[in-house]
């Protein structure tokens, strides 16, 4: 591999030098590594953490580059602003499923479609809680939409290294996709009168959660089955994308946990 500078935009398809390249925080470095090694390209570190000579060990039996730095060294590398722990990561691109081989390989019975959500903290949090909540796909747009970046892994700790993402062309013809597929559709609106608890989750279900301001697209809401709200004490208040998502996860698992 040719000499790199971490913070160069790739040369060759060969080189991976990227902001968006990188993989930040010990809990996010270490699934990273442990779920998907073929990513890793290459660990920088700070010294004098057990914590993160654990990262260091598991790097070098994953075969990982391994380069060291003082604290101060450190700091002029990667800057002080970002919450890193003191661990980056440089990887391989993220590499998305496709949603047609995917469905033929898999029966799923839970996924989460997010419709334009362009908050790559939302999309972080999204994926960390369908995750954490059972779902066995993230679905996402390519366009107008945030897409899996070093913040989104940041802010999925981990997740994302286990969770399969499809990224989109038409979201419109991906949910006609999912529906061939016997996944029912629901969509969280909040102009429903239908709340989240008055819904029969046991079913195979894709969740479609939109942008954080202006929601669901009126094509999306046409194709969905049901659309649901999340009843709230005050009228002028929503939540954000990766919070009703939350929400709504949490709802299906309770109700087939008394299936």
């Amino acid at each position: 591999m040719r000499n790199q500078r971490f913070n160069k935009k790739p040369v060759s398809k060969n080189s991976f030098i990227d902001d968006d390249l990188r993989i930040m925080g010990i809990h996010a470095v270490k699934a990273s590594l442990l779920h998907k090694p073929e990513r890793a390209v290459k660990l920088h570190i700070q010294e004098g953490s057990a914590r993160l000579e654990e990262l260091t060990n598991l790097a070098k039996q994953m075969g990982v580059v391994v380069e060291k730095y003082n604290s101060k060294n450190f700091v002029e590398k990667f800057g002080g602003e970002v919450v890193h722990q003191g661990v980056v990561l440089l990887v391989k691109p993220f590499e998305y499923v496709d949603l047609d081989t995917f469905l033929q390989e898999k029966k799923i019975d839970l996924c989460l479609v997010l419709d334009g959500v362009e908050d790559p903290r939302n999309l972080g949090r999204a994926a960390r809680s369908a995750y954490a909540l059972g779902a066995q796909l993230l679905i996402i747009p390519k366009d107008r939409s945030a897409q899996i970046t070093a913040a989104v892994e940041k802010a999925a700790v981990g997740c994302l290294a286990s969770l399969p993402v499809a990224q989109v062309n038409n979201l419109s013809r991906a949910l006609e996709t999912l529906k061939e597929a016997g996944l029912w559709i629901v969509g969280a609106a909040g102009d429903t009168k239908v709340a989240a608890w008055e819904f029969d989750f046991k079913r195979p279900t894709a969740l479609v959660v939109g942008n954080e301001e202006k929601g669901l697209r009126p094509l999306i809401k046409e194709k969905c089955d049901q659309l649901l709200k999340i009843p709230m004490t005050d009228l002028s208040l929503s939540l954000n994308a990766a919070d009703a998502a939350t929400c709504f996860m949490y709802e299906i698992v309770r109700q087939r946990a008394s299936k």
